[in-house]
């Protein structure tokens, strides 16, 4: 991990010096994921993450380390999703899906659950939560298969898991092959219509427009993270199947600026105005969200922030996602007692933040 405490430090910060691609820019999280292996490492890294979100997720500013640096946000964020995957929280993250890890997966999911429960009830109304389970591209079918399992026995029991997601490094596991994209439905078909649906898929040319269809076709998902073969199909091509697949199924499209820059799937601000644009051309919803916004010294309101002042997106399309955000979230639409999270003499909806 390093020869010191600056050396550590370092290798867990995601920027442009240290990734070169979604390979590279994924290594870290599995330093991090081992590091928060265990009931406990989960539960705390969980409760830092919502309060983060809250305080510092609208601020346009922040400081050296990450920390809060701007008095007066622009919004606070009360309703958000947090993406993890249990499997690589057992302290097996480097068996790469080999579900033989050092903590029980069940005890990992119980804590994660329990500490979004606790967070929500310390917000008393002024934040909601939920969490969206991971499947690897670089895990054994069988240990996607028991994730799947736990998935939707914890689900039931819990309410807390809102949404599954399809993630990892698509160079490991396209799904071109049959059988493997199979077994991928097989693994969300386990899990059951209890909880939404998101996959990444097409966020590098390792994966072909007829992969990316047949992906979508199998998975069913509501939702669809960077799909950005789609785009480059139609601007290279003038292939519109993928944006016309994303179109007729009424598929909400998530962007994450930052990190989209960082990995190469995106080659500049310029191109990330084109993206948004040919959206709305094709009449696409859309959303902006972090990832690891931690990791990266961000917020959602510096990478909005981004896009306006680089004239990638106007204030229109900003608003617009952040209600499109509101209406298509996998959690539940928050009850009468539920606060609005907008600063004093400030207005503006309450946008979802993503881990």
């Amino acid at each position: 991990m390093g020869s010191g405490y600056e050396d550590f430090i370092r290798t867990l910060k995601i920027d442009e010096g240290g990734v070169k691609d979604l390979d590279s820019y994924l290594e870290v999280y599995d330093r991090v994921e081992l590091i928060q292996s265990g009931p406990l490492a989960v539960r705390e890294s969980i409760v830092i993450a919502l309060h983060r979100a809250y305080r510092t997720g609208g601020m346009a500013a922040l400081g050296p380390g990450g920390e809060g640096g701007d008095p007066e946000p622009l919004f606070r964020i009360g309703r958000i999703e947090l993406r993890m995957n249990p499997m690589k929280r057992t302290g097996a993250v480097f068996l790469k899906g080999k579900h033989a890890g050092l903590y029980d997966v069940d005890r990992v999911i119980r804590s994660a659950c329990a500490a979004v429960e606790d967070v929500e009830l310390g917000f008393k109304g002024r934040l909601q939560a939920g969490l969206i389970f991971c499947f690897g591209r670089d895990m054994e079918f069988e240990a996607n298969m028991i994730l799947a399992e736990k998935t939707r026995l914890w689900a039931e029991q819990s309410g807390k898991i809102v949404g599954v997601d399809l993630a990892g490094p698509e160079s490991v596991n396209t799904l071109a092959d049959p059988v493997k994209l199979q077994e991928m439905k097989q693994v969300f078909d386990t899990v059951g219509e209890g909880v939404g649906r998101t996959v990444h898929v097409g966020e590098t040319p390792h994966i072909d427009l007829d992969t990316f269809i047949k992906t979508i076709e199998a998975l069913n998902p509501h939702r669809v993270a960077h799909p950005i073969v789609a785009f480059k199909a139609w601007w290279n091509k003038k292939d519109d199947r993928g944006l016309k697949l994303l179109k007729e199924r009424n598929l909400t499209c998530e962007l994450c600026v930052k990190s989209n820059l960082l990995t190469r799937a995106v080659a500049d601000l310029a191109e990330y105005g084109r993206i948004i644009t040919t959206l709305d051309e094709f009449g696409i919803p859309y959303t902006f969200s972090t990832d690891a916004p931690s990791l990266q010294g961000t917020s959602l309101a510096g990478e909005l922030l981004l896009l306006l002042n680089s004239n990638a997106a106007n204030e229109e399309q900003i608003l617009r996602a952040l209600k499109v955000a509101h209406e298509r979230s996998f959690l539940p639409l928050p009850g009468p007692g539920f606060l609005p999270n907008v600063p004093a003499n400030k207005s503006g909806p309450s946008p979802k933040g993503k881990k």
